[in-house]
C-alpha cells in the first residue's frame, strides 16, 4: 500500500498553508489550497502525518465512483488515516495537544436507531471521509469529532495507525463470520482487504486459512504473511476443479469464505466451496447485481453474510496491533510526501504497492509492606526484583487496602488463604512500567498499567478454557508463595498489566480489581434488563456490585448493611433502596424490610458482605428462625450475628426460581438453609476473583 507522509516536524505550529488532495472528476486528482478548517467543541484539528491508499482511491480516481457512492462534485480524497493533534475544542477530554493519533473515518448521527442500537456504521447520516459528499484527510490539517480518534502507544508507528482502518475491516469481517478457534477459512483475493482478513482471521483462531488471486505475487506476498496455502485462479480453470482444488489443499470443505474481491467469480466460488451450513461473508465491493448460484447455497444453509465499513472495531484493531498479536507493517510498500500525492495514486492504480516517555528512576530501595502474622506489618527493605522475559518491573504508585487485607492484617487467614510464612501484603494496585522483559511487546518504558493480580500457570483445564480464576496452581498477589504489590517495585507477567487511558488516574488504575470482582460477580448472576436486585453488605465490594448490575440493566437496587454511614454512601452512589439491619431485628422482620421496599422478592440477590459467624449459629428446623443466644456478647459477636443473618436471610428472601451469588470471602464452613433454597430452585452460586473482567 502506498503511504502519503508528511515532512518530519519537531512541533505542533501549524503550516502557513493547507495542501490538499481534491479530486475535481474522474482522472483528475489535484493539489491545491484550501483554508485550514475551523474546529466544533467536540473536535480536534489534526495535523496529519500518514494517509493510506486503498482499492476505493483509485475506483474514485478512476471511475468517480465505488459501489453506490458517485461523485458529483469536487472531493477530497483520503480516509485510512494518522495524524498529531495541534487544537483541541472546548469541550475535549480525551485527548491532548501532540497526541498521536489513528482516525476512525465516519463519524455516525448517534441518533438514529442504528447508531442506539450498537450498529453506527449503518448509520443512514454517517459522515465518512472521502466518500461523496463528504471530504477526506489527504490534506496538511483536517478537523475531526475527538471521540473516533484513538490515541496511539508510543511504540505504535504512525504507518500502523494509518492501516488500524482495512485491518478494522478485516476483523469486523471475521467477527461478522462468526469466526471461533478451529475453523478452516477460505480467502478469495490477495489484496490488502484480503490480506488484512487473514490476519485477523488467523489472530482469532483459524485453524488453516487459504488464499486464492490472479497474481501469482500477491500469493506469494500472503505466503510471507501466514497464509498456510495459496491457489492461482486462471481463467482456465473451471468452477468445478477450482472448487475441488480448495477443498485438497485445506483437507475439507472450508467453515467460512471470504469474498474480498467483490468481483462475481470470486463471490460464485465463496457460495460453491462453502461447507453446508457454513458462512460466506462478502467483503468486497463489487457490481450493484451479478448472477450468482443463490439457490443452492440457501439449500445446504449456507448463511450469506454482507459487510459494510466496522463498528466498535478500531480499539480492537490498535489492541491486535500495539500487542503484537498482527502485524500490519509489511503492507506499506512504498512512501511519498504530499507533493508527490499524484504519483502514489499511479502507483497504487498499477497494482505495485499492497498498501501504499523516558523513566529516570532510582532503585536504591525496595521498601515493602511485609505481614508477618496477625496484627504484624512490618516495613521493611526488600531486593528488588529481576523479571523474566514475559515481565515486567512496576514502579508503583497507587495501592488499595480492602477488606480481604484487614481480614489477613487482623487474622492471618481468609477464606482458604492462610499465611504461613511472611508475605507483601497488597493487590490492587496500579504503577509505571521501569523495565520490561525481551519478549514483551505490548507494553513500553513509561506505560501506566493497572494490574491485575494474577499470574495462572496457563496448562491446566480451567486455564486452557479460560477460566483462568481457578487455575488449579496460580500465584495470586499476597497469597501463599506469591508476594503483593503494596512495595517500591513489583514485577508482574506483562499480559496480566494493563495499560492506562491517560484520562485515567492512578486511584482508578488500582480500583479496576475490585470493580473488576464485581463485573464478575454480575455476569455470574447473569443480570439482566429491568430484574430487582438485592445486595447483602454496603462496603466496597457490595456497593460496586450495585454499580454493575445498574450499568447492566437493573431496574431496582436494594442494599442492606449494619453500618448506616455505608448505606448512606450506597445511596449517595445510586442506591434506589438501603435497610438498616439491627441487631434486635427478627429474620422475619428483615425479609418484610426487603419486600416491602422492593416490592417483591428479588430476581438476584449479591451477598457482599463475606462474614460468616465468629461463633456457630444454631439454625432450627423452621429456617425462618435463628437461635441468637450465643450471640449477645461481645459487639464483635453482635456485628457477626446481624452479617450471617444476611447470609442466612439472602436464601429464604431470594425469588423462587431467582439466584444467589455469593462474591464474599466467609468461613469454609456455614450453615444455612439450603435444602429449603434447592427446593424453589435458587440457583447458588459462588463468584471466585476475576477473570476477562
Amino acid at each position: 500500500m502506498p503511504i502519503t507522509k508528511r515532512q518530519a516536524s519537531s512541533t505542533c505550529k501549524m503550516a502557513a498553508d493547507n495542501l490538499t488532495a481534491l479530486l475535481k472528476k474522474p482522472k483528475d486528482l489535484q493539489l491545491v489550497q484550501t483554508p485550514i478548517p475551523e474546529i466544533a467543541d467536540d473536535e480536534v484539528l489534526l495535523r496529519m502525518d500518514c494517509v493510506g491508499i486503498c482499492g476505493s482511491d483509485v475506483h474514485y480516481w478512476q471511475t468517480g465512483a465505488c459501489g453506490h457512492f458517485v461523485l458529483k462534485e469536487p472531493m477530497i480524497m483520503g480516509h485510512e488515516a494518522s495524524g498529531v493533534v495541534a487544537k483541541l475544542g472546548a469541550k475535549v477530554k480525551n485527548l491532548k495537544v501532540g497526541d498521536r493519533v489513528a482516525i476512525e473515518p465516519g463519524v455516525p448521527c448517534r441518533y438514529c436507531e442504528f447508531c442506539k442500537t450498537g450498529r453506527y456504521h449503518l448509520c443512514p447520516d454517517m459522515v465518512f471521509c472521502a466518500t461523496p459528499p463528504v471530504h477526506g484527510n489527504l490534506v496538511r490539517y483536517y478537523k475531526h469529532a475527538a471521540d473516533f480518534c484513538y490515541k496511539l502507544p508510543d511504540h505504535v508507528t504512525m504507518e500502523e495507525g494509518a492501516l488500524l482502518e482495512p485491518l478494522s475491516v478485516g476483523i469486523h469481517a471475521c467477527r461478522r463470520a462468526g469466526l471461533t478457534g478451529g475453523h478452516n477459512v477460505l480467502v478469495l483475493g490477495a489484496g490488502p482487504i484480503g490480506l488484512v482478513t487473514m490476519l485477523s482471521a488467523k489472530a482469532m483462531g483459524a485453524s488453516k486459512v487459504l488464499m486464492t488471486d490472479v497474481l501469482q505475487s500477491r500469493l506469494d506476498f500472503a505466503k510471507k504473511l501466514g497464509a498456510d496455502a495459496t491457489i492461482l485462479s486462471t481463467k482456465d480453470t473451471s468452477e468445478e476443479d477450482m472448487v475441488k482444488k480448495i477443498h485438497e489443499l485445506l483437507g475439507g470443505q472450508p467453515d467460512i469464505s471470504f469474498d474480498a474481491s467483490g468481483a462475481q467469480a470470486t463471490v460464485r466460488m465463496a457460495m460453491l466451496a462453502t461447507k453446508s451450513g457454513g458462512v460466506a461473508v462478502l467483503v468486497g465491493m463489487g457490481a450493484p447485481e451479478q448472477t450468482v448460484p443463490l439457490a443452492g447455497a440457501l439449500a445446504r444453509e449456507v448463511d450469506i453474510r454482507g459487510i459494510f465499513r466496522y463498528v466498535n472495531e478500531y480499539p480492537i484493531a490498535l489492541n491486535m496491533v500495539a500487542s503484537g498479536k498482527i502485524n500490519v507493517k509489511p503492507l506499506v510498500t512504498h512512501h511519498f510526501t504530499m507533493e508527490e500525492t499524484l504519483q502514489a495514486y499511479e502507483v497504487a492504480r498499477q497494482g505495485a504497492g499492497i498498501k501504499s516517555r523516558d523513566s529516570n528512576s532510582t532503585m536504591a530501595d525496595n521498601i515493602a509492606a511485609v505481614l508477618h502474622g496477625p496484627y504484624d506489618i512490618r516495613i521493611e527493605n526488600i531486593p528488588v526484583p529481576k523479571i523474566n522475559d514475559d515481565e515486567v518491573l512496576v514502579k508503583m504508585d497507587c495501592v488499595g487496602i480492602c477488606g480481604s487485607d484487614v481480614k489477613l492484617y487482623t487474622t492471618g487467614a481468609c477464606g482458604m488463604e492462610t499465611i504461613s510464612e511472611p508475605v507483601v501484603i497488597g493487590h490492587e494496585g496500579a504503577g509505571v512500567v521501569v523495565e520490561v522483559g525481551s519478549k514483551v511487546s505490548s507494553l513500553v518504558v513509561g506505560d501506566r498499567v493497572a494490574i491485575e493480580p494474577t499470574q495462572p500457570c496457563r496448562a491446566c483445564e480451567y486455564c486452557k478454557v479460560g477460566r483462568y480464576n481457578l487455575c488449579v496452581a496460580p500465584r495470586y498477589c499476597s497469597t501463599t508463595g506469591a508476594p503483593g504489590n503494596l512495595c517500591r517495585y513489583y514485577k508482574h507477567v506483562a499480559d496480566f498489566c494493563h495499560k492506562m487511558p491517560d484520562n485515567l488516574s492512578m486511584e482508578e488504575g488500582a480500583a479496576v480489581q475490585p470493580l473488576a470482582i464485581a463485573m464478575h460477580a454480575c455476569n455470574r448472576a447473569e443480570i439482566r434488563l429491568g430484574q430487582r436486585v438485592l445486595i447483602l453488605g454496603g462496603g466496597p465490594i457490595g456497593i460496586l456490585c450495585a454499580m454493575t448490575a445498574r450499568a447492566m440493566g437493573a431496574s431496582t437496587i436494594l442494599i442492606t448493611d449494619v453500618v448506616q454511614s455505608r448505606l448512606d454512601t450506597a445511596r449517595e452512589l445510586g442506591a434506589d433502596y438501603t435497610l438498616l439491619v439491627k441487631r434486635d431485628y427478627s429474620d422475619q422482620e428483615v425479609v418484610d424490610g426487603i419486600v416491602a421496599q422492593l416490592g417483591c422478592q428479588p430476581d438476584v440477590t449479591i451477598d457482599a458482605c463475606g462474614y460468616a459467624s465468629a461463633q456457630r449459629v444454631a439454625m432450627l428446623v423452621n429456617y425462618y428462625a435463628i437461635d441468637t443466644k450465643t450471640l449477645l456478647g461481645s459487639p464483635a459477636a453482635r456485628l457477626s450475628n446481624n452479617l450471617v443473618r444476611l447470609r442466612v436471610t439472602n436464601l429464604m428472601v431470594t425469588k423462587t426460581g431467582g439466584v444467589l451469588l455469593v462474591v464474599g470471602i466467609a468461613d469454609n464452613k456455614v450453615e444455612v438453609p439450603l435444602s429449603q433454597a434447592l427446593l424453589r430452585e435458587v440457583d447458588v452460586r459462588g463468584s471466585f476473583r476475576i477473570v476477562n473482567t
